[in-house]
């Protein structure tokens, strides 16, 4: 027989009243965040008391705000040490932020989607061409992602203010972006970015002076934005199989950038790969 506790409320009823379940109210009691004011010894039924009921309300306000049931323990544990809150708050802030990027990244890609189930109208020339030999400054690195390459941008003008490297002239300018590893990287990607130059320089640490010997490719160009990437990818792929190259890294030629104009219908970008022989 269940014995009755007195100024307690029986667990249904306090879930009612702060909007927790049962089920989590158990779970809070095993993670010792919400612990109930007794147990029934015969039944193991659980009861709260009155005062827990402004606890519990903070609790669900904490998990609204997206805290981990870990954090929402250490926030009740801590609600009399300013600091420690500020800094677990803080924390969740800066999660809760890159979160939000991500979703941002996403809903920019789910409005691309109608675009990508077109058939493309693209008109993508796959050529083989003789690159001519030249000689570039070149900056490389580990990036934590693709969408990195401009950090490289900025060093390699910086580096090159200070080497004394000459450019090309404008109808001759060469720039471009060489992706050293084997695969697709989500993290972690080995770039390299490079200039042509008039002539050799002594280049100041960590910007080389490479001599890039003439060699042939299989090229393609992209105009407009990068999400048109995934076309001239696909038409490279076809090209490459059915004519069974084998190819180096890929690199892109930048013709027209975002710096140079910011419209993305002007970009221009050949997409690369060198030929190796068999």
């Amino acid at each position: 027989m269940e014995h009755q506790q007195e100024g307690l409320l029986r667990i249904g009823l306090f879930s009612r009243l702060t909007a927790i379940s049962v089920r989590m109210l158990r779970h809070y009691q095993e993670q010792r965040v919400l612990e109930p004011a007794a147990i029934d010894p015969f039944t193991g039924h659980r009861f709260y008391a009155p005062d827990q009921l402004t606890r519990a309300h903070w609790i669900v306000r904490l998990r609204d705000a997206g805290l981990p049931v870990s954090e929402i323990g250490e926030v009740m544990a801590n609600r009399g040490d300013p600091e420690r809150l500020r800094a677990i708050m803080s924390g969740h802030g800066e999660r809760l932020a890159g979160e939000r990027a991500r979703l941002n990244d996403m809903s920019a890609a789910f409005d691309r989607i109608s675009a990508y189930l077109r058939e493309s109208t693209m008109d993508i020339n796959v050529r083989q061409i003789q690159m001519p030999a030249m000689t570039v400054a070149a900056r490389r690195r580990v990036l934590p992602s693709y969408n990195d390459e401009g950090d490289l941008w900025q060093e390699i003008s910086q580096l090159m203010a200070r080497s004394g490297a000459v450019l090309t002239s404008r109808d001759e300018c060469v720039s471009g972006a060489t992706f050293l590893d084997p695969e697709y990287r989500e993290s972690d990607a080995d770039v390299e970015v490079w200039l042509r130059v008039v002539a050799p320089f002594t280049p100041v640490a960590p910007l080389e002076c490479k001599e890039v010997p003439a060699r042939d490719a299989v090229v393609a160009t992209l105009v407009g934005s990068y999400d048109g990437m995934p076309e001239v990818t696909a038409a490279l792929g076809t090209h490459i199989a059915a004519h069974n190259l084998r190819t180096g890294p890929m690199f892109n030629i930048y013709r027209v950038t975002p710096a140079q104009n910011p419209d993305p219908a002007a970009w221009v970008t050949d997409v690369c790969f060198p030929i190796e022989e068999a």
